[in-house]
């Protein structure tokens, strides 16, 4: 099993090579508004899940889907850049802090505007 350090090298790796292989792709029109959050891999490196967010022109089933359709290729592409005994198999799961976090702004913001407004009157 790798150490932490290690492992967490492999992630930002992964992530940073799936990147560069989505920009590259032939569907690449559509992978471009994909963005890969985080990786994060098992202990003994069989899988790796890969999380993504999505700009607003596509939405994230439809993004989960065509990665799963990819993986394969993604897969074997990682396998060809990276230099590693096992290369994982890719799990992609749609990551929705981001949209968490928008959500949570805007109550900040809705908050902090109906405070003004009672200050005001």
């Amino acid at each position: 099993m790798p150490d932490e350090k290690r492992k967490r090298r492999i992630e930002e790796l992964i992530q940073r090579e799936l990147g560069r292989i989505l920009l590259k792709h032939p569907k690449r029109g559509i992978f471009t508004k994909i963005t890969l959050t985080s990786v994060s891999i098992a202990a003994d490196l069989s899988v790796a899940k890969v999380f993504f967010s999505v700009f607003d022109e596509i939405k994230a089933e439809e993004a989960k889907k065509m990665l799963q359709e990819e993986a394969v290729f993604l897969r074997k592409s990682l396998a060809h850049d990276l230099n590693l005994r096992l290369t994982p198999r890719l799990n992609f799961i749609y990551d929705e802090s981001i949209k968490r976090g928008q959500k949570l702004s805007e109550l900040i913001d809705a908050a902090v505007a109906s405070d003004e407004r009672k200050r005001d009157t």
